[in-house]
């Protein structure tokens, strides 16, 4: 006789104060410089960036299979930071560890979060086409003021799209460490990381201005910087689930 299947509780994440988003960016900064594999994450990280823009420029369905790819390789870099947290040297290989025992759970959350963001464009799509409608059946599309009024609602409807992609991208944040470090389901990995997210905005809006200012300075030397910034997203990442998350 089969056992009932227990119901997935939904795993505990604490409350943090807005320092700690820059704690998330130091602590990221040890782990990638103190601890030997300097060259394995930056080596790791290049190849699932090129591998990103490969399918990107597939036609059709490249950019979709792209975005679900990019959830699966975060999956293995979350791996690869655990191996770098306990002081075991991580390997390339690990990049594709994803594709592994999770590769349903995280298949299956990159392919969410990219309905998603379907669903957020093709709103503001048929918000836009319907403004814009709106007013050339009012006979007014030469009329200056009309198309003024036009402009301004264009700029509100990508305004809307813009906020309803904050959520999306909470939600994918931490999903990847939740599905491969604590075999959460992905809908509950994709909740847990909005809701971590959301009850510490403070942290997250700290560590996410520090990114801002980041990006601006990698940019500069021809963007060479990006090969430091690209691991430091990955190991501040695991930084901030294992604070919220493991209490650590």
């Amino acid at each position: 006789m089969q056992e009932p299947s227990l119901p997935v509780t939904a795993p505990a994440f604490r409350q943090v104060d807005s320092g700690h988003g820059f704690q998330w960016w130091s602590t990221s900064w040890q782990w990638l410089f103190h601890r030997g594999a300097t060259a394995v994450w930056i080596v790791m990280c290049l190849i699932a960036m090129a591998i990103f823009f490969v399918l990107h420029v597939v036609p059709l369905l490249g950019s979709i299979a792209a975005q679900v790819a990019l959830f699966m390789f975060a999956g293995g870099l979350m791996l690869a930071a655990r191996k770098t947290d306990e002081g075991t040297a991580p390997a390339i290989g690990d990049l594709f560890a994803g594709f592994g025992e999770s590769l349903g759970p995280l298949a299956i959350g990159g392919a969410l979060l990219v309905i998603a963001v379907l669903l957020v464009v093709a709103a503001a799509s048929i918000a836009g086409i319907g403004a814009l409608a709106g007013g050339l059946l009012g006979g007014m599309a030469g009329n200056i003021a009309v198309l003024a009024s036009l402009s301004g609602t264009a700029l509100l409807v990508l305004l809307a799209a813009l906020l309803l992609l904050v959520p999306i991208g909470m939600a994918s944040w931490l999903a990847p460490a939740l599905i491969v470090l604590r075999k959460q389901p992905p809908m509950e990995a994709l909740k847990a990381s909005l809701s971590a997210c959301w009850a510490n905005l403070g942290a997250l809006t700290v560590y996410g201005l520090l990114w801002i200012a980041f990006a601006i300075v990698a940019s500069i030397p021809l963007g060479l910087g990006w090969l430091v910034l690209w691991p430091l997203m990955v190991l501040s990442t695991y930084a901030a689930f294992q604070d919220l998350f493991e209490g650590k």
